[in-house]
């Protein structure tokens, strides 16, 4: 049985650079690392190669934590991480954005891979909202 792929992207009206670096500064990560209702209660960043991150999503209904390591930083092309949650049963999935400059601006190509099947959706959903609010922020004129 294969695991499900998830795909999502979205053109955000901003130089490439910006984008890449806004995933991993801990201060405009927080702006956007967040699906749904929920907000960020906490995060750490090590953004390096090896590196280690969590993020606590928070709603009303409770927090999520979330964790990875950081496998690739290629400014600005490409970012690889993994992503351990609940809703991945504490397995390490694997997670890679792509950054590829546009006439438009950048597209962000986010791809998650590993999950358990009935994890597909949410992910997909949340994905899709943060990458929404990723180019919001950047529409508002996150500093940097």
């Amino acid at each position: 049985m294969t695991t499900p792929r998830v795909e999502v992207a979205i053109t955000i009206r901003a130089a490439r650079e910006r984008v890449f670096d806004a995933w991993l500064d801990p201060d405009r990560l927080a702006r956007f690392l967040c699906a749904g209702a929920t907000h960020v209660a906490c995060i750490e960043v090590d953004a390096r190669e090896g590196g280690q991150f969590r993020v606590v999503m928070a709603s009303e209904r409770g927090e999520y934590d979330h964790r990875g390591h950081y496998l690739e930083i290629a400014r600005p092309e490409r970012l690889r991480f993994t992503w351990t949650s609940a809703s991945t049963s504490g397995v390490a999935t694997d997670v890679t954005v792509t950054f590829e400059e546009t006439d438009e601006g950048t597209r962000v190509t986010l791809v998650h891979v590993g999950l358990p099947p009935e994890a597909a959706a949410e992910h997909t959903r949340g994905w899709r909202s943060i990458l929404q609010k990723c180019r919001d922020a950047m529409r508002a004129g996150t500093p940097r």
